[in-house]
């Protein structure tokens, strides 16, 4: 009798351990559940976010109408294809809008310490845009390209009073729009449109600005980015020869990317190859770290904070990281947009004769890119 009482309370503790063991699998996996629920809302309402951020309208190529209609004759008479409405001629070939594209927009601007997040009109210190990237992730591809924007590239940029009022519309340098509209939302929001309008009406879905800080926070968080010195840099530094290698760091990596010669015209174009370059190596330190731990974007972001100004939200960032693992950054995926550089003379107010260097962009180089870029061509064969 007692061996069975025995028998009968080890049963009752191996079914209460059973019980506690059950409960706390159970929990373990309504954690799990819950935690990948949520990263999916996440991702499913930054994917829907995203794609509601931007004018669903394709860009407006310039085209050729003569050149459209005989090959559309040509395929619809000799291939037996019937042409589509959003199909485009470029270079006697057929065209199709890649509308899967997320285009983002990264901008340094001129501003030492944090970045303010509220739009202020008052006396239009915001800062300029120094530096400007449009980022595009090709999502059926599984492409990134980067596309280098002079800051100097000469647009419309439209001034706003402390009401938020537009007062006026000048042509000049796209860099003191940002400025120019106060910074915060509504400086991001005419950067955007700004850049938008410079690229035939491309759809830009979201933007991130940083000051000078984060710059140099990121270079030290990655361990220093090496490069290659494109232009003779030897009245900053007697190292910085031209085709040297050099490390940056966070204590010079500003002054190298901000480096330009003043007196001469073009520089600034020079300095945009300068970083367009650490562009490409930083991005590339930046997805590898992500990969090896995806905890990094949270410290990055973490670290960064103070200093940067965005309207790009958990969510959205959720999905264009998962996204943006899963491309490659290939070299030859860096651009540059080209032009002429000219001079504008004026006479400042100690009698000194000085002048703006002007950035006018090449329309066809540009068309090229947005081609090359933004568009797939239709093989008329395999259809």
């Amino acid at each position: 009798m007692e061996k069975t009482n025995r028998k009968k309370k080890r049963k009752r503790k191996r079914s209460g351990l059973e019980k506690v063991v059950m409960c706390l699998l159970s929990t373990v996996l309504i954690i799990v559940l819950v935690l990948g629920l949520a990263g999916t809302i996440l991702y499913k309402s930054g994917e829907i976010a995203l794609k509601a951020s931007a004018n669903a309208a394709e860009p407006q190529m310039v085209i050729d109408l003569e050149e459209i209609i005989k090959i559309r004759e040509e395929i619809e008479y000799n291939a037996g294809v019937a042409w589509q409405d959003d199909w485009v001629v470029y270079d006697g070939k057929v065209y199709e809008y890649r509308d899967d594209m997320l285009n983002f927009l990264l901008l340094g601007i001129d501003h030492d310490g944090s970045l303010s997040t509220e739009t202020k009109l008052s006396d239009w210190n915001a800062g300029q845009a120094d530096t400007i990237f449009l980022v595009s992730l090709n999502q059926t591809d599984k492409e990134i390209s980067v596309i280098g924007i002079p800051r100097n590239a000469m647009v419309d940029v439209e001034i706003y009073n402390s009401e938020s009022e537009r007062v006026e519309t000048i042509f000049n340098q796209i860099c003191l729009q940002y400025g120019y509209a106060g910074g915060g939302a509504l400086g991001l929001q005419k950067m955007k449109e700004s850049v938008s309008e410079l690229m035939c009406g491309l759809p830009i879905h979201g933007a991130c600005a940083v000051s000078f800080n984060a710059i140099s926070l990121i270079t030290d968080r990655l361990g220093g980015i090496e490069v290659v010195v494109p232009d003779d840099m030897t009245q900053y530094d007697k190292a910085f020869a031209q085709g040297s290698t050099q490390i940056l760091t966070g204590k010079n990596v500003i002054d190298y990317l901000r480096y330009r010669e003043y007196k001469t015209l073009g520089s600034p174009t020079t300095r945009l190859v300068r970083q367009k370059e650490f562009m490409r190596v930083a991005m590339g330190r930046v997805m590898q770290e992500i990969k090896n731990n995806p905890v990094f974007v949270t410290d990055i972001y973490k670290s960064v904070k103070a200093y940067m100004n965005t309207d790009i939200s958990v969510d959205e960032a959720v999905y264009i990281a998962s996204k943006a693992l899963d491309c490659t950054l290939a070299e030859q995926s860096f651009y540059q947009l080209s032009g002429e550089d000219r001079a504008e003379y004026f006479v400042r107010e100690n009698g000194v004769e000085d002048f703006y260097n002007d950035y006018y962009i090449d329309k066809e180089a540009l068309q090229k890119i947005m081609f090359e870029v933004y568009y797939r061509e239709v093989k008329v064969s395999d259809l």
